[in-house]
């Protein structure tokens, strides 16, 4: 059976989940969550929700998937320690390399892979197979052709519904860059939700942001490729979006009809798309409307002042909400301010606008009506002469009193039963047996105890505790990096023969310009492979090893190919080494590695002079967009050219560039301003698409020349 899985942000939409039909749950606490904003769980309480979601058959996840630094795991470790102590059925981890560090501590837990690790193709599951992890969350970017390999490796889980990120999973760094909010720390401020100005491109307001994904239509073509668990995004989403979400998934997995009105009213980004199930949908950007566009009821039928009416006319509930669209932009919203039809609106409204319900006040009568309960037998015994005795779930309790005659009404087995029945916060409904002899007298109150406590010990029963004595081995191998810097370019240019050329086609089909490309530097060549890779990508990355004497594995499935192929690896930025002890993992594969950009130099100076090279010097890549931000436009986007620019609110810029794998673009967007933040030695230097007549060279070392120049994350780093 495949699983269904459901957010829970808060309380409210714990419950919602549950009651309206979820398998599984995937929840987070105040720290290490990829959700920080949600209200989210705490130490104190988790206990009691895990607990309520195992007596109703309900798994619970706990997402601990961000990135962690030194001086937080042992607040790490405490934090998975109270998730086991609980009985959590897994742990979401983002972090490869730290999944040893847990079957250390913890040698029973369970790890599924975050999506922020980028798993999208056969190579990169097998690396997750090899290191622990149980299931593959994939990221939303696979392909259904991918999914159904993936799915012969190991377990997988995919999105089904929810909110697109615009970056590739985990190679989202414009947060971050902008505010220091980090959305591989929880911290996403979601500025591809933003205005922007794109160059080239004639459309709305909002050119990266992504329609919400909905795979109501392929829940069969999913269970037929092998996928596990369909989940639905929405941590930050409301309780009444939660369950009709569930409900509306419920019942397609339980063959039974459905509609999206409850879900489109509850919300609804851009209409919908399909995503990249298929490749990329037609309908995956939502640029005109980035937010809630709720679900159509109508027209705008009459303009009275700052009134309006509906056709066709039906009653609204004080308290709906409306939003008024033109031509696929919102022009106004409206509110009921009383049940009817007349609606209270700002905006410049007309009649024939299209009129969108966005809140429907009535949602939660019909979402939150039913609460799961689970059936419990409990059977009694009451004689005289005995103790009271509870047994149920193989628990059994006694009273401490002896029962005693009754000297004047006595208790009778209908009593019984009816206090059986008082279930307090429990989910429980009972069924009783109940024997009762002669005439016995059982006080209420030790009645009332034994119940309380049977009925505590059956709902707590996979809570455990744990002595918190943690393994936290430290790598007593001495590394030695193999260069003094590694050069990535798509450019050819002359490296230093201590250093290493990293090559990133403009074209990966071209492989004579490759050869040209990187007959200038006669060793030390590396092929830069991207962390999303088909197979027909691969096999052209696979195509041009014999060109090279290594990979730069930009994500996981480079680190596979590398072993196939007896390749040099070098681990780069995309794979976002965040401590020391990922570090000692990810060193026994490797000598050469990339210390996160996110890190700033007083964390990396701290760390072993040998942990990695350090991103010093050259273009920030802080979005990795896998669809055509121009709408596969060719002529807007001009083959011949490569580089466009998208421009905020503020007016700062962003490069777009474009390069070709597979037959497809690709486009990254890079902060306009070059880092420069100068070391000494094992410098990172990312020359993509930066003119050399901007730079100048003395002692070897690459300058900044009549450029805007930042420090990035080096100084601050991320919260």
């Amino acid at each position: 059976m495949i699983e269904l899985l459901a957010p829970a942000g808060d309380e409210k939409s714990f419950f919602a989940a549950i009651n309206s039909g979820a398998n599984a749950i995937y929840l987070g606490l105040s720290d290490f969550s990829a959700r920080k904003n949600a209200q989210n769980f705490t130490s104190e309480n988790i206990a009691f929700f895990v607990s309520y979601a195992h007596a109703l058959d309900v798994k619970v996840y706990l997402a601990v998937n961000t990135l962690i630094k030194d001086n937080e795991i042992d607040k790490f470790l405490n934090t998975v320690s109270v998730g086991v102590s609980v009985g959590i059925d897994a742990f979401i981890l983002q972090d490869l390399f730290l999944s040893k560090l847990l079957k250390d501590n913890f040698p029973s837990i369970n790890l599924h892979l975050s999506t922020q690790a980028g798993i999208n193709n056969v190579s990169g599951a097998k690396i997750a197979k090899d290191a622990g992890f149980s299931r593959v969350i994939l990221a939303r970017e696979t392909p259904l052709s991918e999914i159904k390999k993936i799915t012969e490796i190991i377990e997988t889980e995919t999105f089904a519904h929810g909110a697109l990120c615009t970056s590739f999973s985990g190679h989202c760094y414009m947060s971050a860059y902008v505010g220091g909010n980090s959305g591989n720390r929880g911290l996403c401020k979601q500025p591809c939700r933003k205005q922007y100005r794109l160059e080239s491109k004639n459309g709305g307001k909002y050119p990266i942001s992504l329609s919400d994904l909905c795979l109501t239509s392929q829940i069969t073509t999913l269970k037929e490729a092998g996928v596990k668990s369909i989940k639905i995004e929405g941590r930050m989403r409301s309780p009444e979006y939660v369950a009709s979400a569930v409900s509306t998934y419920r019942a397609i997995l339980d063959g039974k009809n459905y509609n999206l009105s409850n879900l489109k009213r509850s919300f609804n980004r851009g209409d919908y798309t399909l995503g990249y199930l298929y490749g990329i949908d037609k309908n995956i950007v939502s640029d005109k409307i980035q937010n809630n566009i709720g679900e159509t009821i109508g027209v705008v039928k009459s303009v009275k002042g700052d009134n309006l009416t509906v056709y066709p006319k039906l009653r609204h509930l004080k308290g709906d909400a409306f939003k008024i669209i033109s031509n696929g932009e919102e022009v106004g919203n409206a509110v009921c301010l009383e049940d009817g039809n007349v609606l209270k609106f700002k905006g410049n409204v007309k009649i024939g606008d299209s009129v969108n319900i966005t809140k429907d006040t009535s949602l939660s009568d019909k979402l939150f009506s039913n609460q799961k309960r689970k059936k419990i037998f409990v059977t009694v015994s009451a004689l005289e002469g005995e103790r009271l005795c509870l047994s149920s779930q193989g628990i059994t309790l006694y009273s401490d009193e002896i029962i005693e005659s009754a000297k004047s009404s006595k208790t009778t087995k209908e009593e019984i039963v009816a206090n059986l029945l008082k279930t307090d916060k429990y989910p429980f409904e009972i069924e009783s047996t109940v024997n009762v002899s002669n005439n016995p007298f059982i006080p209420k109150s030790t009645l009332n105890r034994l119940r309380s406590s049977l009925y505590e010990k059956i709902f707590f029963k996979d809570v455990k505790h744990l002595k918190n004595n943690y393994i936290i081995e430290e790598n007593k191998d001495y590394y030695v990096l193999n260069y003094e810097n590694l050069i990535i370019s798509n450019k050819c240019i002359k490296v230093g023969k201590n250093d290493a050329f990293i090559y990133r086609p403009d074209d990966y089909s071209k492989i004579d310009e490759i050869k040209n490309a990187i007959s200038i530097n006669e060793t030390n060549n590396y092929l830069f492979v991207p962390a999303f890779l088909t197979e027909k990508d691969e096999k052209e990355i696979i195509n041009l090893l014999p060109l090279f004497c290594g990979i730069y594995a930009d994500g996981i499935a480079g680190i596979s190919i590398a072993k196939n192929y007896s390749k040099k690896l070098i681990l780069g930025l995309g794979i976002n080494l965040f401590n020391t002890f990922s570090i000692n993992q990810a060193k026994i594969i490797t000598n050469d590695l990339v210390l996160s950009q996110e890190l700033s130099f007083n964390e990396i100076l701290k760390m072993d002079k040998n942990s990695g090279y350090c991103f010093s010097f050259g273009s920030i890549r802080l979005m990795e967009l896998l669809y055509c931000p121009f709408g596969k436009d060719c002529k807007n986007c001009n083959r011949n050219k490569n580089s466009y620019f998208l421009t905020d609110e503020k007016g700062r810029k962003f490069k777009i560039n474009k390069y070709i794998l597979g037959g497809r673009c690709r486009f990254e967007v890079y902060n306009e301003e070059l880092l420069f933040a100068k070391r000494q030695t094992n410098n990172l230097i990312n020359l993509i698409d930066v003119n050399e007549d901007l730079l100048y060279t003395q002692n070897n070392e690459y300058l900044p020349k009549n450029i805007k120049i930042t420090a990035g994350n080096t100084k601050r780093g991320v919260l």
